[in-house]
């Protein structure tokens, strides 16, 4: 047993054993292992490809008897004495507040226009089986793990709105990580997952108003008030706030009195219809949704509230909930048997009510089984109902530890059976814009010599896509070149993570790489330049996923950082170096411009990474007419001695033998020359397992533009195109910078 004490605490056994002061500051120590807790395992479960959601309920649940209080209970118990749950819980109601205000001003009510048969059939069987299933599960489970205090009618009520939630924030996540917010599935789901949302929130307010008056007949009157409200809301709240945005964009900014009177009206909506007789969270979501939809209002206002809202408040309702689940209690076989029983009802309800119904209305059973997987994410969602569920009593701890349970496995499901039915490969091709597809179908049918150039910093955009261009041959094989942009999300509930303001970041990210690509190619037609964005949640693999989609012969990176740490080629770039089924090149840029007085070295000792070092500096030299030297450290093999012949008398190209120290020798050969091409080579101190101090010095001490290469086992080498340009006579005309 391990032995744990805190200094400042004794462990509580009344109300009266704490002072306030001494509450306040077990408070603050809780809070700190909350967040310092749930962000760790948030990034750890998004590091397997999880919702960051996952990770946080996790944390939530080790914190609490069914971990922390199982494995030191009496680290547990002063750690979280009684005294201090009673504060957690105010601060976890207010997260859910302002949570739930975020939800309300994520949803789109454009969601629901025009999505066609199929989102109308596939929304209203999502919820109808659900809700049946959570009710005839009732008829069970009412017996064992319910009370004669709580009717029937109340306890069916909420299984089945309970059973009915999926979880927005979540599915949106999902589909702009996975790049499918555009595509007709991705509309379909949004839309059926909007419309659970509101019916669900609307059932669950119902549930509430049963409840607190005790019977049907009873909830009546707070069911017509609450009508009252949301039309007034509709109406005369949203004329108010248009107004408010109207005034905030005349000043240009959302300062910190507009901040105010919107929270003071977001709390005075929660004290309407808590008052009314349903909950807080109602309140805050309406206010959040009759909010005027303009991006720049809309995105300053979602800003400035959910960095506290996300990384503060909502962790402690994880914890909160944590404490409040109790595993311990399943300690029989039935009542294991009844939470499979509840896992297996939610699941036929959601993932198979929506897969059935889609594939009814038309979709293949590939979409239809994918659109049911995605209806069946619950995460956070559930976990609000199921505490509401709690409070008023509806339902017992045991069957809260089951429900709790069952957000679980369904949301951390997703994922994984997603890219089983349907692989991210399929899913991108998918996302692929009619048009764009079939011009990038026209383009693969002519040989060409295909580089994808990640552009992630404005600094060196120009000077990769001017290199990216320089390696195409003339006449021979143009080039087909792809600049990049992966547009990075924010956390799990950032609002930028809903569709409509991804597509709206990815425009702007296109719209900049079209203007950059007018500028620098300039009506050249060496080859065809398109640019690609997307979102992207781990952009090494969605890069390497790219390059595969488009065949891309070399993945050209920048190197942007003004001093060098000991791992040049580390972080992205490594990962990069590591995955992407391609060559890579990656360009230290120092003011390279490349004309017929460019001279350019090549280290050579052999390798396949040297062979791609020399096949690209070529390149460079047949287009501009560069002076190419070959610094050797032994003899040339007989095929690249034949490449080299071929453009004798073409080309100015020198062989010379490296005498020094390699890493002293290119140091060097820099002084003379404008440009290094050098193989990841364990010769040159750059093989890609061994990354470290020597690359380091050599990244620092050579001053001229660089260029590392790394040669993939699997890339076509292009050696006939480079020799079949030999054997014409190169240009004379040479291209300008």
């Amino acid at each position: 047993m391990l032995n744990f004490t805190l200094p400042l605490f004794a462990v509580a056994t009344g109300p009266a054993e704490l002072p306030i002061e001494k509450i306040v500051l077990l408070l603050l120590i809780q809070i700190g292992i909350i967040i310092a807790l749930s962000r760790g395992m948030g990034l750890l479960f998004k590091k397997i490809s999880q919702p960051l959601v996952i990770g946080e309920i996790v944390a939530g649940i080790l914190l609490g008897p069914s971990f922390l209080g199982l494995v030191a209970p009496e680290i547990s118990a002063q750690l979280f004495p009684s005294e201090t749950l009673p504060y957690l819980k105010v601060l976890a109601e207010v997260g859910l507040v302002f949570f739930m205000f975020l939800v309300g001003l994520e949803f789109n009510s454009d969601n629901l226009k025009g999505k066609g048969h199929a989102a109308v059939v596939v929304s209203h069987v999502s919820i109808i089986a659900p809700f049946f299933l959570g009710a005839l599960l009732a008829l069970y489970l009412y017996e064992s793990l319910s009370t004669a205090a709580v009717p029937f009618t109340s306890f069916a009520l909420f299984m089945g709105a309970a059973m009915s939630v999926t979880a927005f924030p979540v599915l949106a996540r999902i589909l702009t990580e996975r790049n499918l917010h555009k595509t007709y599935l991705g509309a379909i789901a949004i839309t059926c997952a909007a419309v659970d949302d509101v019916t669900a929130w609307c059932l669950l307010a119902f549930v509430v108003s049963v409840v607190r008056s005790g019977d049907v007949l009873g909830a009546v009157p707070t069911t017509l008030l609450a009508l009252v409200y949301i039309v007034f809301m509709l109406t005369v709240g949203r004329m108010l706030l248009n107004r408010l945005a109207d005034y905030v964009e005349k000043d240009g900014r959302l300062s910190q009195l507009m901040v105010a009177v919107i929270f003071i009206g977001v709390i005075t909506s929660s004290v309407i219809t808590d008052l009314i007789g349903i909950h807080t969270i109602f309140g805050a979501f309406l206010f959040g949704a009759v909010m005027p939809q303009r991006s720049v209002f809309v995105r300053d206002l979602a800003e400035k509230t959910e960095d506290f809202t996300v990384v503060f408040l909502l962790p402690i309702f994880f914890a909160y909930t944590g404490l409040r689940t109790q595993f311990g209690l399943l300690n029989e076989s039935s009542l294991w048997l009844d939470c499979a029983l509840v896992i297996l009802a939610a699941t036929l309800g959601k993932f198979g009510g929506s897969t059935l119904s889609a594939k009814l209305s038309g979709l293949d059973w590939r979409d239809a089984s994918a659109l049911g997987v995605l209806m069946n994410t619950r995460g956070l969602m559930e976990l609000i109902i199921l505490n509401i569920g709690l409070d008023l009593g509806v339902i017992s701890p045991a069957l809260f530890a089951m429900m709790v349970l069952m957000a679980l496995v369904t949301t951390f499901a997703t994922t994984p059976i997603l890219e089983w039915i349907y692989p991210q490969k399929l899913l991108s091709k998918s996302a692929e814009a009619p048009d764009q597809a079939a011009i990038l179908d026209a383009e693969d049918m002519a040989p060409a010599y295909s580089v994808v150039v990640p552009m992630a910093n404005p600094d060196s955009q120009q000077g990769l896509l001017r290199l990216a261009l320089a390696l195409a041959l003339p006449e021979r094989q143009p080039a087909r070149i792809y600049p990049v942009n992966l547009v990075r999300l924010g956390d799990e509930y950032s609002y930028d993570s809903l569709p409509e303001q991804a597509e709206l970041l990815v425009e702007e990210s296109r719209s900049r790489l079209d203007t950059l690509i007018q500028r620098v190619v300039a009506g050249d037609q060496r080859g065809c330049v398109r640019a690609h964005s997307q979102i992207s949640d781990d952009i090494p693999a969605d890069l390497s996923q790219i390059a595969r989609d488009r065949e891309a012969d070399l993945v050209l990176l920048g190197w942007h950082r003004p001093t060098f740490s000991q791992d040049l080629l580390g972080g992205n770039v490594r990962r990069i170096l590591e995955t992407a089924a391609t060559d890579v090149a990656v360009f230290i840029d120092r003011g390279l411009e490349l004309n017929a007085d460019t001279r350019i070295v090549v280290p050579y000792s052999g390798t396949v990474h040297d062979r791609l070092a020399l096949e690209l500096a070529l390149r460079l030299s047949i287009g501009y007419g560069a002076k190419l030297t070959v610094l050797r450290t032994l003899e040339l093999s007989r095929e690249t001695r034949d490449l080299l012949a071929a453009f004798e008398g073409k080309l100015s190209i020198e062989l010379a033998t490296l005498h020094l120290n390699p890493v002293d020798g290119i140091v060097e050969a820099c002084r003379q020359v404008d440009l290094v091409v050098v193989g990841t080579s364990p010769q040159w101190g750059l093989e890609r397992h061994v990354f470290g101090r020597t690359t380091d010095e050599l990244a620092t001490r050579c001053q001229t533009s660089l260029i590392i290469v790394k040669h993939h086992k699997s890339a076509t080498p292009h050696i006939e195109s480079l020799l079949a340009v030999g054997s014409t006579t190169v240009s004379s005309e040479r291209r300008s910078p």
